[in-house]
């Protein structure tokens, strides 16, 4: 039956968050509470769950029984940002192999049920797979890797790129979810209708499988959440929460139970309802820690649920299915593996080495080769290579896997960004953007989606140029439950960063970065207002940076609400003005900035416009300072060469000429003491139209200017 929509809110069936240490407290899910909210909002809800009970109590024994072996097709996303939460194949085989031991009745540690239940123990006669055919047609292993900030939130947005319920049991992978959970599953009569997208299991990283990222203790988890998914309550039912009060879950032989967050000792700890009743503290659906068993009844209930209509569970063991998700395959077949990989560091100095590591999943790798662009080595064939690049500017890095089944490649042509050993700027420094020339600007988009820092034209302070975070769309044109309709509710805890050039502020004291900016946000009240603007500042060309200042809820609002509306500041007074201490010493040759702002739901754009990088500019500390060093003319046609005009001090002057990635085009010294100077720079052959960058160097101290060839 088709259940109504509200607000993406139905009832929960969630795994808790419970300690490695049986005899600690657990945390409290709040299934209960969500369960009781929810059936009073839609009573429908429960009637649903009440008619999937009905059902298994009156096929008991029979109609489950039609197969003897039910055989569910398994696919797991993983999702993740190349952390450890990007866990290893081998994770998930291993979880697989648990489930099938606990549904099957194969686990050892069955031998320690308590008297009476050892008869009652079932083997439920439902196996797992890991498909072997995707939706489309294509082999895979049933294992596919998703970047995506979303494995930090968790929820139901988190669950991407769903096959179809009908024909695979999902399972979503993530690094950390929110209320301290550790995992959760939907009642089959809960994902009906609308809500069918959100249908599956969710659970952290640390639950799957007993090696990588999980253990013993936490691989059980999902077979209790696959209980919820196939329709089981916990033993203590839907109207209480565990040890609160006697509670039943509709089945038969289950007894009243208080629940357990911990593991009962003597049995006296395990009669608390009925006396001298022994409760079912051992069963998978319990939090105790210690559980070893599902009942017959609780068997003869999930595969009930494998048998009625309800959120298509009917389909998933049926022959054509198997044969269509190739669950029956045996050996699975032997994939091409899709090409991925990290880098441990995106942005990085000129000289820097980086290490890069072959990710890529879908099926193991017997060759790889690297194409690194300006990269030392060039190419390798390393899983994890180290390569030093040389030039500045973003590197383009190609990987190619193969194996014996076929080969796959990917392209990045923003993978590292290398700076120059010299600063962009000297401060003090304003930019208002009015020349639009915003090339020494970096902007980093994580994960290359639609909400990105750009330059805009207008809708700066007076109308001017500025730069933008273009986080609002229009989504009321937007098919149901494509990326393009879940955009708002898949934008919070995304990440965008702008980044400014580099400063050398050696020379200046008391330094501080001031900027304007003008933001309104999509929320209603305060509670909803969880995005913030961080501002941090890196000495080391972005390798590492230090947070400074957070700018969030009443301090980060210019503009207030503009639900609805693709926000624009059209008066100044919908702006603020920022300022931030930085403090400075005489190494801080090449300082950046970074605005990085992080996205809730109800994020709308961002707009920054006259950065100032002020303070006290100390010139005789730079002899550079002093010279009153000028390009001239500039622009220029270099044909004739580029003219150097300074008052010469003692020492030498070194000029190097480099293109905008830092190619180094002509080096001269000029050794005129105490003296004016005119220095022609020769060049061997005419130089493109275009910008180029005149470093000035003398001893420790440096300068650059930059020159605009005609």
């Amino acid at each position: 039956m088709k259940l109504k929509f509200n607000s993406f809110l139905f009832v929960l069936a969630l795994g808790c968050s419970v300690s490695m240490n049986a005899q600690e407290n657990h945390f409290n899910c709040g299934h209960n509470k969500r369960t009781q909210e929810m059936w009073a909002q839609d009573p429908q809800m429960k009637a649903d769950y009440d008619q999937l009970v009905a059902s298994a109590r009156q096929n008991k024994g029979t109609g489950a029984q039609a197969k003897t072996t039910y055989i569910i097709p398994l696919v797991f996303h993983i999702i993740h940002e190349y952390g450890t939460e990007n866990i290893l194949d081998s994770q998930v085989y291993d979880q697989v192999a648990v489930l099938n031991r606990d549904y099957r009745k194969q686990n050892a540690d069955i031998s320690e049920l308590v008297a009476g239940y050892d008869t009652l123990a079932a083997d439920v006669n439902i196996e797992f797979r890991l498909a072997t055919i995707d939706p489309y047609g294509n082999c895979t292993n049933g294992i596919e890797h998703i970047y995506s900030h979303e494995t930090n939130n968790g929820d139901d947005y988190a669950k991407h790129n769903q096959w179809q319920r009908s024909r695979y049991l999902n399972i979503w992978v993530v690094r950390s979810m929110r209320d301290g959970v550790a995992g959760y599953a939907y009642y089959p009569s809960a994902t009906e209708g609308s809500f069918f997208f959100a249908d599956g299991i969710i659970i952290l990283n640390g639950y799957i499988g007993r090696i990588g990222t999980g253990n013993e203790n936490g691989s059980r988890a999902l077979t209790h959440e696959i209980g919820h998914y196939l329709g089981l309550a916990h033993p203590w039912g839907n109207t209480n929460d565990p040890g609160v009060a006697c509670g039943d879950d509709g089945i038969d032989d289950t007894p009243e139970t208080k629940g357990f967050n911990f593991c009962p000792q003597t049995l006296a700890q395990a009669t608390v309802c009925n006396p001298p009743v022994v409760e079912n503290y051992q069963n998978y659906m319990d939090y105790s820690y210690c559980s070893v068993m599902f009942s017959k009844d609780q068997a003869d209930f999930m595969r009930n649920t494998l048998i009625v209509e309800t959120a298509n569970r009917s389909n998933l063991w049926k022959d054509t299915n198997l044969m269509m998700t190739g669950a029956l395959a045996n050996p699975a077949p032997l994939c091409t593996p899709v090409a991925d990989f990290s880098v441990s560091n995106k942005f990085v100095c000129e000289g820097d080495a980086v290490t890069f590591k072959d990710v890529s999943w879908n099926a193991a790798v017997d060759s790889r080769v690297w194409y690194f662009a300006d990269g030392t080595p060039s190419t390798s064939t390393s899983a994890t290579p180290s390569v030093t690049f040389s030039g500045i500017g973003w590197k383009k890095v190609k990987l190619v896997v193969t194996n014996a089944t076929g080969t796959d490649s990917t392209v990045r042509w923003e993978t590292v960004h290398v700076s120059q050993n010299w600063a962009d700027k000297v401060g003090p420094y304003t930019e208002s953007f009015e020349s639009g020339n915003v090339v020494s600007w970096l902007i980093d988009n994580p994960e290359d989606n639609y909400a990105k820092w750009q330059f805009s034209s207008s809708n700066g302070k007076g109308n001017s140029k500025c730069m933008k975070l273009n986080n609002y769309r229009d989504v009321s044109d937007a098919q149901m439950f494509t990326d393009t309709y879940f955009y708002n509710f898949r934008l919070g805890g995304n990440k965008d960063a702008l980044i400014t050039p580099s400063y050398d502020l050696s020379t200046t004291t008391g330094s501080e970065l001031i900027f304007d900016y003008a933001y309104a946000t999509n929320g209603a009240t305060l509670a909803d207002i969880t995005e913030s603007l961080r501002i941090y500042v890196s000495k080391n060309c972005g390798k590492t940076w230090s947070l400074k200042e957070t700018l969030a809820t009443t301090d980060l609002l210019t503009a207030g609400n503009s639900t609805g509306i693709d926000f624009k500041p059209t008066a100044d007074n919908l702006w603020k003005t920022a300022t931030v201490s930085v403090p400075g010493n005489s190494t801080d040759t090449r300082t950046r900035f970074k605005f990085e702002f992080v996205s809730s739901d109800v994020s709308n754009n961002v707009y920054i416009d006259n950065i100032r990088v002020t303070g006290v500019l100390s010139i005789a500390e730079n002899p550079l300072n002093a010279m009153d060093l000028t390009v001239y003319p500039n622009p220029t046609n270099s044909n004739n060469g580029i003219s150097i005009n300074y008052v010469a001090n003692e020492n030498p002057v070194e000029f190097q000429l480099m293109d905008l990635q830092g190619k180094v085009i002509t080096t001269e010294t000029n050794k005129s003491a105490n003296s004016e100077v005119t220095h022609k720079l020769e060049l061997s052959s005419p130089l493109a139209s275009g910008c180029y960058y005149l470093k000035v160097s003398q001893g420790e101290f440096n300068m650059t200017k930059k020159v605009v060839i005609l």
